[in-house]
């Protein structure tokens, strides 16, 4: 970790990209209490958490909608469009109620923010649910440049969504420091040629531990100090 953030904070033109859910926005839980009611309720398919986090986890809202319906609703192109806005519903009215930034990720976002690191977010989420969460808080005051699922043709890991994220931040891939949470994230990433920090959270996930990049349990400041 110490080595990966020194170089990066070398680069003249040093910026981060975060992914949103499950890293910036800590959300995980609320995401998946959506995804199983909604396909409960119009799939007849109780999801376990095992099935979310080794199926689902890390694809684009629509990726994960998508999969269900074929799996599980014949494959219905307007059944997917309805489950999704669903979905978005129910995830803003759950944000609107606790905000899903943690105080220790928003210090790290503002610390960047005096050291005029630029920041953008690369991620598979609806730009609306992105935007009900940081309209919201202090952490949207800093970052206002987004990729989301409706930006690119090919979700993580494709790095096409990386890639858009570095040209919107003005910078070379090399340059880009990305927080991710994610397998499909940390491959997408590196196949962008980005350095990348996973966010394992308490509870460490063994396939994203078994990525070759760094590892921290939780966004911080402190994580700059070195």
């Amino acid at each position: 970790m110490e080595k990966l953030i020194n170089d990066w904070s070398r680069r003249t033109n040093r910026a981060v990209i975060f992914d949103f859910n499950g890293t910036l926005s800590d959300d995980e839980s609320i995401l998946l209490n959506s995804f199983t009611d909604l396909f409960h309720k119009y799939l007849g398919w109780q999801m376990t958490p095992e099935e979310y986090t080794e199926r689902l986890l890390g694809h684009s809202d629509r990726e994960i909608v998508e999969i269900a319906v074929r799996t599980h609703g014949g494959g219905d192109s307007v059944l997917v469009d309805q489950l999704l806005a669903r979905h978005g519903d129910r995830y803003k009215q759950l944000v609107a109620e606790r905000s899903p930034i943690t105080d220790s990720a928003a210090e790290l976002v503002a610390h960047l923010a005096r050291l005029e690191v630029p920041m953008a977010i690369v991620t598979g989420a609806q730009r609306d649910d992105v935007l009900a969460v940081l309209n919201n808080c202090s952490t949207g005051e800093h970052i206002d440049l987004f990729v989301t699922v409706e930006d690119v043709e090919h979700g993580k890991p494709d790095p096409e969504g990386f890639l858009k994220g570095a040209a919107l931040l003005g910078v070379e891939p090399q340059d880009v420091l990305v927080f991710e949470d994610s397998v499909p994230g940390i491959q997408g990433a590196l196949a962008a040629g980005m350095r990348c920090v996973a966010v394992t959270g308490d509870n460490p996930r063994p396939h994203v531990l078994a990525q070759d990049v760094a590892t921290t349990h939780r966004l911080s400041a402190d994580l700059l100090d070195v």
